[in-house]
């Protein structure tokens, strides 16, 4: 009689190189949830700092030797020396970890229910909410590469003096803004929690004396009374949340903004375009469907420029962002009154 046992072993294992593509999705939610819990809790930088001793304990300060040989297993460290550092696949996902943190710590939970708001046992907005502050934590990781450094060098082309970010989250942009230009401005946002990490960052970066944060609705153009004297807006992906209210409401919004801005202000735009279809897309896709849970749509570059058009803004430059589909929209105010 033949023993079948070795042999169905020796196919289960054979069939995890490649053959069954479900291991690649186990394998890629574990390291993911993995990387964003560390950066969350603050450990991860232990790694990127330099590395860890491989003994090192497991008390509420260190990092457990079985999380360090997970992560090794795994390609994201190496131990050498007693020491586990991160390799060199684990340098280039570390340098992107904005991402991790955005969609397990700020949309993880949200993608949980999915199931239930399809059958409508919950609903999103009511019964569940993304996390602002990891939204905004993992927005401004991502912003620092794939963001800034195209908005800083579109900002080198026009002057300002006094910009208001709507939607400002931690307050990243802003604080670089207030550095590179030497402008003063305003942060609005509606979390509280990336309110209070905003404060506590324009206070540690010494410029409280020229840059301030509102916690409120950066959809309520009225409650932000520095607009009037602004020369610059500043609407990294929050237009789409506009947009969440139909057209009209979004095309009020742009008027508005430029009935109350002086002439010849700008305004910074940054937004994502809705997923094409093409079947290795990168980013879109999970940015859609997303924002379509939370009962948004999103525009093409035509889209919003029409919108922009309309409203009576002129288009200056489109920059194509490090994020998969993403652009960066200046555009100027034809509407106001002569600064």
């Amino acid at each position: 009689m033949t023993d079948v046992q070795p042999t169905l072993k020796a196919e289960q294992e054979g069939a995890g190189d490649g053959v069954r593509p479900v291991f690649e999705l186990f394998e890629g939610f574990a390291l993911t949830s993995v990387l964003a819990s560390l950066e969350r809790a603050g450990l991860l930088e232990r790694l990127e700092g330099g590395g860890l001793p491989a003994d090192a304990d497991d008390g509420p300060d260190g990092l457990p030797l079985a999380t360090l040989r997970y992560l090794a297993q795994r390609g994201i460290v190496e131990e050498s020396d007693g020491t586990y550092s991160l390799s060199d696949r684990g340098r280039a996902i570390v340098k992107d970890k904005g991402y991790l943190v955005w969609l397990q710590g700020g949309y993880g939970h949200v993608l949980a229910a999915l199931g239930d708001f399809s059958t409508g046992a919950r609903r999103y907005g009511s019964d569940v909410i993304r996390d602002g502050r990891w939204v905004a934590d993992g927005s401004a990781l991502i912003g620092r590469d794939d963001v800034s450094p195209h908005a800083t060098a579109v900002l080198e082309t026009i002057d300002f003096s006094h910009v208001v970010d709507l939607g400002c989250g931690n307050a990243r942009f802003l604080i670089a803004a207030a550095r590179r230009f030497g402008v003063s401005g305003v942060g609005v946002d509606l979390a509280p929690e990336a309110c209070e990490d905003a404060e506590h960052a324009i206070a540690a970066a010494g410029l409280s004396d020229r840059l301030t944060v509102r916690c409120g609705d950066a959809g309520d153009l009225d409650a932000i009374p520095e607009l009037e004297r602004s020369d610059l807006a500043v609407a990294f992906f929050l237009l789409h949340e506009i947009f969440e209210h139909g057209r009209d409401a979004l095309m009020a919004y742009l008027r508005k903004l430029g009935t109350l801005m002086p002439k010849g202000a700008h305004m910074l735009v940054a937004e994502v375009q809705p997923a094409s279809g093409a079947p290795e897309e990168r980013w879109r896709p999970e940015f859609t469907l997303l924002h379509a849970i939370m009962r948004q749509q999103l525009l093409t570059e035509q889209g919003w420029h029409e919108a922009f058009t309309e409203a009576g803004w002129s288009r200056h430059e489109v920059v194509e962002l490090g994020l998969p589909g993403a652009i960066l929209l200046l555009y100027r105010n034809e509407n106001g009154a002569e600064a």
